[in-house]
């Protein structure tokens, strides 16, 4: 059986969107290049400019115990967001969210998901991530 992964967005307004990613991994180490990408939204305000990215400013999480969540914003050269171990809750709004690095080469304003650890032959490993967003333009 291959792997699950659903993502649903749970609000998406002009400037924040909440998004909520779960998988099953029954096969494999998962490598989702743009699991959140800008066209997954459509309240965009255009009087702002195009919709470029996203700053991340919360991050709940539980992981299987085995695995390893990383998330990156999409670039020729990823650029690691956040590494995520066991469970728990990263809030960084107070400290100006995690923001990323538009001007790297072939950067695409998506975000993308690796885990790393699932044991072959192992049990079944799941992940439940909510991000709490603010639209950059």
């Amino acid at each position: 059986m291959a792997n699950v992964l659903e993502k649903q967005i749970l609000e998406e307004g002009y400037r924040n969107a909440v998004v909520k990613l779960t998988g099953v991994l029954t096969a494999s180490d998962e490598n989702r290049v743009e699991i959140i990408a800008l066209g997954d939204f459509l309240n965009n305000d255009r009087g702002l400019g195009p919709l470029r990215g996203f700053r991340v400013d919360a991050v709940n999480y539980s992981l299987g115990q085995v695995i390893d969540v990383t998330l990156y914003w999409n670039a020729n050269t990823p650029q690691q967001i956040v590494p995520l171990s066991k469970s728990g809750k990263i809030d960084v709004t107070g400290d100006g969210g995690f923001i990323p690095d538009m001007q790297r080469s072939g950067y695409t304003g998506g975000i993308n998901l690796v885990t790393t650890g699932f044991p072959a032959g192992g049990p079944n490993q799941n992940y439940t991530i909510l991000l709490r967003l603010v639209k950059l333009y």
